[in-house]
């Protein structure tokens, strides 16, 4: 009997001699299902054999088809599908907890051989040891010795040898890929298995080994991709290694980008070994060859050289200078800083000019002989030194204290210790006693940058009082120069930041270049430059007769006679209101109240450019605009400090010639004896010369202070 149904379903495809020539199929009723289709208008059959009782089922009728009953569609039927005009249990929709799980098909339920826990969640009804098992009347496929052969009912595409069901199986189609089921070969829903290569599974999905996902095979169940499933998936460029999720690949292995490897090093697309002159940037370097914290993988450590200036950097610790600026740059630490007037204004033209060039002020070349060195290209600006007070404070005596103890075979240490003899009065005291410890006060830091503290008569050009024809070039606000009764400074700051410094002591200087990672600069520096450096010293003169180049070297440049100076040339008069003045930037200031429009930023006098070079480029202003103070500290003289009152007890001295407030007084200071002394370079802007070719002996103590006199650094080489 279990073959009657089967037969009166497929007999169109099976033998009559297989299914016996007594049965009937066209009126009889097997078992009590009806065999014809109950619900045509005009038959008059029951199928319960009751004459005069109609019923009809389907879709439109009050009852659905039983299995085994006529059918148009599979609405007709109260179980299964509608197959080959026949209600069939065996076709049941049906779904798995997969399937569930990741479409929501709750309203299925589970097909045979899915995990069960009651009947009622199977597609058959029937839950045995925990697996939906088939009806009684599926003879093959889930659950059955044998998988049910193209053309027989079947459930699910898991019952056919074909892996595709569509109520019957059958070859898989085309699309069967894209079906949205789970067929074909497949392990889970369009993925896995016969297409894993194209497709494979997503996480969730079904599978037997893990090359049916995406990640991993756990269980079953395919696992979502990671670092550690064993395959190159999510972005990865080798297995479980490089790409935005994984970590870096080791020595060998396949990258894209430095990133994808632990050594930060990718060459011709494989992980290697990083070095400090393979001439790429790559081991975690801030710059081509240097800077970056180090990379390691497994055994072998990189820890790139520190950048030299000009290289790119991310932190201060990728320097040399442990200086990286705002613009991500190694620089000396004077230049670190947002500003910008005195710190990348250097050069030719002035600023907001058409056509003006800017350099680093820090920048400093190698010199030609003395190759462990670097001098400076350029002096140093007032900008710079206001870098080196904003970090240090007022307190510079403090920091050359700890300085020298730190590093006592400085430049300034030598400074210190040749100064051992140094007395104020009777009392031996420290050279740095001279030194700013406040910004107020005696010897504090606005005397310092605003007064001739050691003067004569305040014609030195360092008190900017109104009418003394002052050249101070470093800016204090009004309130710090009411302490001394000083008007406000006539240029902005940002003008003054960019001139070099004068004005200031030379073992300020000093500390200046210690702070900045090298020493003022020493006569050997110079003259390793000046040497054959101005061969138009002999041949190219100022017209006028005077023996000296002018306009395109800021030397000689002011008035005609101002300070007791006639070597001005006449011709010259920028500003029609001064013969001799041929530079003057800004115009139209009132020179007597501040002289300093006559100096140039460095750089501006391009011709003032050293024929010797460093990395092809000369130094600027080494024959004029500012004498520069050396570090070739030696000597004994004397200093009078005229910050304050003497100090009780001291001896004062009174040799500056200055007067007090009666005009008639002789004004008095602190005497301090044993005082160092250095020796100057290069000629002045107002026509100062104490050298020839511009290197001389003529030495003035480290407290001078002088509107004409500046500085540069020399540094250690890169």
């Amino acid at each position: 009997m279990k073959h009657a149904w089967l037969c009166s379903l497929l007999g169109f495809a099976i033998a009559a001699s297989a299914c016996g020539s007594n049965e009937d199929h066209t009126s009889g009723t097997d078992g009590g299902h009806n065999t014809t289709k109950s619900n045509n208008a005009d038959s008059g059959n029951q199928s319960d054999g009751n004459a005069g009782t109609n019923d009809a089922c389907g879709a439109l009728e009050a009852r659905k088809c039983s299995d085994l009953e006529s059918c148009t569609i599979d609405d007709d039927c109260a179980v299964g599908s509608c197959v080959l005009g026949v209600c069939n249990a065996i076709a049941t929709a049906c779904t798995t907890e997969t399937v569930a799980a990741s479409e929501g098909a709750s309203a299925l339920k589970l097909c045979d051989g899915s995990s069960c826990e009651t009947d009622d969640a199977c597609a058959s009804g029937i839950c045995t040891s925990s697996v939906c098992a088939p009806i009684e009347q599926k003879v093959c496929g889930v659950g059955l010795p044998a998988a049910c052969d193209n053309g027989e009912v079947c459930q699910s595409a898991a019952d056919c040898t074909s892996d595709y069901c569509d109520k019957t199986c059958g070859p898989p189609p085309d699309d069967v890929h894209s079906n949205g089921k789970r067929d074909g070969g497949e392990t889970g829903i369009d993925c896995g298995g016969s297409v894993r290569k194209e497709k494979p599974c997503t996480a969730g999905q079904a599978c037997l080994i893990s090359d049916d996902c995406e990640g991993a095979c756990d269980g079953g169940t395919c696992a979502a991709p990671s670092a550690t499933d064993g395959k190159q998936n999510q972005g990865e460029t080798d297995i479980d290694c490089g790409g935005p999720n994984a970590p870096g690949c080791t020595f060998g292995k396949t990258c894209v980008s430095n990133t994808d490897c632990l050594a930060k090093a990718c060459t011709d697309s494989v992980c290697v070994q990083p070095t400090s002159t393979d001439g790429v940037q790559n081991g975690g370097e801030s710059d081509v060859d240097c800077g970056g914290s180090g990379v390691t993988d497994g055994d072998f450590t990189y820890t790139p050289p520190r950048c030299i200036d000009g290289k790119t950097c991310a932190v201060a610790g990728d320097c040399m200078t442990k200086a990286c600026s705002p613009a991500s740059q190694c620089v000396a630490p004077s230049c670190n800083t947002a500003e910008t007037a005195g710190i990348t204004s250097c050069g030719a033209g002035e600023t907001g000019q058409a056509g003006a060039v800017r350099d680093s002020c820090c920048t400093s070349l190698p010199l030609p002989s003395r190759t462990t060195r670097r001098l400076d290209k350029y002096e140093i600006t007032s900008g710079r030194f206001r870098t080196f007070l904003t970090q240090v404070g007022p307190n510079i005596r403090g920091w050359v204290t700890n300085f020298v103890a730190a590093n006592p075979q400085s430049q300034m240490a030598t400074i210190i210790s040749n100064a051992s003899s140094v007395k104020m009065g009777s009392t031996s005291v420290s050279l740095t006693s001279i030194l700013p410890a406040t910004q107020s006060g005696d010897l504090g830091l606005t005397a310092h940058m605003s007064l001739d503290i050691d003067n004569y008569s305040g014609i030195r050009g360092c008190y900017n009082g109104l009418g003394n024809y002052s050249a101070n070039t470093y800016w204090q606000t009004p309130q710090q120069l009411t302490e001394f009764g000083l008007p406000p400074r006539q240029l902005v700051r940002e003008i003054s930041d960019e001139k070099p410094l004068n004005c200031a002591m030379p073992i300020m200087y000093a500390a200046f270049c210690a702070w900045d990672g090298g020493e003022l600069a020493m006569q050997a520096d110079y003259q390793d430059v000046w040497s054959g450096s101005y061969p138009w010293l002999a041949t190219n003169v100022c017209p006028g007769g005077i023996g000296q180049a002018c306009p395109n070297y800021n030397w000689c440049n002011g008035s005609y006679g101002n300070g007791g100076f006639y070597c001005q040339n006449q011709n010259y008069n920028v500003g029609g209101d001064g013969a001799g003045i041929f530079y003057e930037y800004p115009r139209n200031t009132d020179r007597s109240n501040d002289n300093e429009p006559l100096i140039a930023a460095p750089g501006r006098m391009v011709n003032d450019a050293s024929t010797k070079q460093g990395n092809g480029q000369s130094w600027m202003d080494l024959f004029a605009n500012m004498i520069e103070y050396t570090g070739n500290f030696s000597g004994s003289s004397d200093f009078c400090d005229f910050s304050g009152a003497p100090v009780a007890g001291a001896v004062t001295c009174t040799r500056s010639g200055k007067y007090d407030s009666d005009g008639v007084t002789l004004l008095k200071g602190t005497q301090y004896t044993g005082i160092p002394v250095t020796p100057v370079v290069g000629n002045s802007w107002e026509g100062h010369q104490y050298s020839t070719n511009g290197i001389g002996t003529t030495t003035f103590q480290v407290t001078f202070q002088y509107g004409k006199f500046g500085g540069r650094c020399a540094r250690p080489a890169q």
